[in-house]
């Protein structure tokens, strides 16, 4: 039995170097090595495997164990002549030179390991006698020896202690007076075992060489220790190697401690408990969810290459979305949805952008092949292949609700939502946020039902983090693009302003004076003469002129400096009054729909009363052609008014303008609505810009003055239009 846990704590011991030894030449951390360092960690290595190697083939008989064995013995005179003298050179190193990792070389430090020539005769001894027992074999040197190691670490402590307070390194004055006191405690130890405790208890002697052989571990891991909590030097501990000196020293009990016990258990009961502890290993690792998961894992990549497949198509799709977005997002959107479809192999993708109170901004939807084993009927949800916007909105708030971030069918929250994911035909679900955007990204089922594993779900989770960010960039950088276009075009907008105004100004008085001419000419000539529809026409054109000549003169003009109070209402109805009558020429009827009550704002009366006349003249113009195609951008030729002409028949009502008014505590919203044709998707993103128009005769200026009128009044406007069923412009203007 004690041979047993003699073997154990050797073999341990030999673990523990051999993790150390191998953190120590790893690429990463070859830099912060110095050679006393690596010296002193092999030599405790080689002290305890050989060691255990010795202590392992003490009994054997045959020629080639007993070579080994006699290299064993060898590797362990290397080891205790190597310690004390790499100790005293790292001793000596640091109190000249510091924690400099690659200092000059300096010939006059090998001189700490003169003791190490005493090799020669030693190895002479062990190889004649391969199966003796190593410490009788060595004897003729032991006393030299202990008074070297004990001299080497008495000086070293003595170093150590002093270097407490000058190495500037984290837990150094710890690590400094635990190492002098291992070093003072070690040697006494030697001293104790070898003159007075072999001595005095021969019966214990295996007792007290075990303890004296494995004693050279405790300033490795009090090294290791400092490493890994402090940081006291900057090494790179790989967890493999630890999971793997762990895996070993458990491995190395078993067959050591609980092997013995279990054959023997086995000969008594007649019960083969190889059987029994294989169960008992299946049992742990079905119950212990971490560790199943771990096994799981380790199964995955050890017998498949999905693991591979997946983190290559990753790291490249995460390539993709880092080189940023140089095509429309909805495209990009869609090409990133059908490519994570593709790596993750299901049925169906779709990813969702929303904005303020859920409102769509962007939706893809990806759709692949149904695979379906062919005993396997048809779902009844396999109709619907991606989720509906109600349903991704369902989703989004579970979510919210329950703090998910993704959810699968493993995890779902509640019965509700695993419900609502078989509803969707989807199997994992993930949110999309980053400081102001948020989303949804949903995934179909895979072939054969399966779900997405951990390492699966690992990839997704970093790539819906890094579509997030990539997205929210784009947003910034389009942003921007749009602000310095706006600059642009607003500095092209005042030249052209300046120069419209020069223009009009200059057209304005000759106007004035030809239309002055042709009414005295149509006054003298009455009625009846023949030129007389001639000059009403005259007239009429010149009327239109002036009125594109005033749109110039609006559109250059500056925003008013006079903060005047006004009520909406009031001018709303005086603007009506005004053109009541252009709207029955044109067969168009108002209707109004105010609340009772006038209410007072902070607003300039002739931009807010211009704000209304130009909406209201456009709503009424639309009317007027209410049944007609929604008109593309500059090809829609208006009918002339009747007035233009010369009349004053009202045509037959065929349109309608709805105006409402409506006030609350913090604003007062003018909702303008008709039944005209409405307005082209492409003409509504465009609406407040200039030279924007679906008329022939039009300047495209009247909306783009209400726009700026509304900016500079503090105010908001919104239109909404459907093809074929009319427009509605709503205001609202703060109190």
């Amino acid at each position: 039995m004690f041979s047993d846990l003699q073997l154990f704590g050797l073999g341990a011991a030999t673990v523990v170097d051999t993790v150390l030894l191998m953190a120590l030449i790893e690429r990463p951390n070859r830099r912060h090595v110095t050679f006393w360092m690596l010296a002193l960690t092999v030599a405790t290595w080689l002290w305890h495997a050989g060691s255990f190697v010795h202590t392992l083939l003490f009994e054997t008989t045959h020629p080639w164990p007993l070579r080994v064995n006699s290299v064993a013995m060898t590797a362990m005179a290397i080891g205790l002549l190597l310690m004390p003298s790499s100790m005293l050179h790292g001793a000596i190193r640091l109190w000249h030179t510091g924690v400099d990792a690659k200092p000059r070389g300096d010939a006059r430090y090998g001189l700490c390991y003169l003791p190490v020539l005493a090799l020669g005769p030693m190895v002479r001894i062990l190889f004649a006698e391969p199966s003796g027992e190593f410490l009788k074999l060595v004897a003729p040197f032991t006393t030299p020896y202990v008074a070297w190691l004990c001299a080497t670490n008495l000086v070293a402590a003595a170093t150590f202690w002093g270097l407490r307070r000058r190495v500037a390194l984290p837990q150094a004055t710890s690590f400094f007076q635990g190492m002098a006191a291992t070093l003072c405690g070690l040697s006494v130890l030697a001293v104790f075992v070898i003159y007075v405790a072999i001595p005095c208890w021969p019966q214990h002697t295996e007792g007290w060489k075990l303890l004296a052989g494995l004693s050279p571990v405790l300033p490795a891991l009090l090294f290791a220790y400092h490493v890994v909590k402090f940081r006291f030097v900057p090494l790179v501990l790989e967890r493999t190697l630890v999971y793997g000196a762990v895996l070993a020293a458990v491995f190395l009990f078993h067959h050591l401690a609980v092997a013995d016990v279990t054959s023997r258990l086995s000969e008594q009961l007649r019960v083969d408990f190889a059987i029994v502890e294989a169960v008992a290993a299946a049992m742990l690792v079905v119950a212990y969810q971490p560790l199943r998961q771990r096994v799981a894992e380790s199964l995955r990549y050890l017998l498949g290459t999905r693991v591979a497949g997946v983190r290559e198509q990753t790291r490249q799709l995460a390539t993709r979305m880092s080189e940023g977005i140089e095509q429309p997002v909805e495209q990009w959107l869609s090409t990133i949805t059908e490519a994570m479809r593709v790596l993750f192999g299901v049925e169906h993708a779709s990813s969702w952008l929303f904005g303020e109170d859920d409102r769509l901004l962007h939706c893809s939807r990806r759709l692949g092949i149904p695979a379906r084993p062919e005993s396997e009927e048809p779902s009844p949800n396999d109709g619907q292949e991606c989720p509906s916007y109600e349903q991704a909105i369902a989703l989004r708030r579970v979510l919210t609700e329950t703090g998910q971030r993704l959810m699968t069918r493993r995890d779902a929250a509640s019965q509700a939502a695993l419900e609502l994911l078989s509803a969707t035909n989807s199997s994992t679900v993930i949110a999309i946020d980053h400081r102001d955007l948020r989303g949804l990204l949903v995934l179909g089922r895979k072939p054969f039902n399966q779900e997405l594993d951990d390492e699966e779900l690992s990839s997704l989770a970093l790539l819906t983090e890094q579509l997030a960010v990539t997205l929210r960039n784009a947003r910034l950088q389009q942003d921007r693009l749009a602000a310095e276009r706006r600059a642009l075009r607003e500095e092209k907008l005042s030249t052209l302003g300046l120069l419209a105004s020069s223009i009009a100004h200059e057209i304005k008085n000759p106007l004035s004076s030809i239309r002055t001419i042709s009414t005295v000419m149509a006054e003298d000539l009455g009625p009846d003469s023949p030129h007389a529809e001639d000059l009403r026409l005259i007239i009429s054109e010149i009327d239109r002129l002036a009125a594109t000549t005033r749109q110039l003169l609006e559109f250059a003009r500056p925003a008013p400096t006079a903060s005047d109070s006004c009520v909406p209402r009031e001018l709303l109805e005086h603007t009506l009054r005004i053109l009541r009558l252009l709207a029955q020429q044109k067969g168009v009827r108002l209707e109004t729909d105010f609340d009772d009550g006038a209410v007072s704002i902070h607003a300039d009366p002739a931009s807010l009363g211009e704000v209304f006349f130009n909406l209201l003249s456009n709503s009424i113009d639309a009317a007027a052609r209410e049944g007609e195609a929604p008109a593309e951008p500059g090809s829609s030729i208006s009918t002339s008014s009747p007035s233009r002409l010369g009349g004053s028949l009202a045509l037959p009502t065929t349109g309608l303008v709805t105006v409402s008014c409506r006030h609350s505590e913090n604003a007062v919203t003018i909702l303008i609505r008709d039944t005209g044709p409405g307005l082209p998707p492409e003409v509504q993103e465009h609406l407040f810009e200039p030279f924007v128009t679906t008329k022939l005769d039009g300047t495209g200026l009247g909306l783009y003055i209400v726009g700026r009128r509304i900016r500079e009044l503090g105010a908001e406007i919104r239109c909404e239009s459907t093809p074929g069923q009319g427009t509605s412009f709503e205001v609202r203007l703060p109190i």
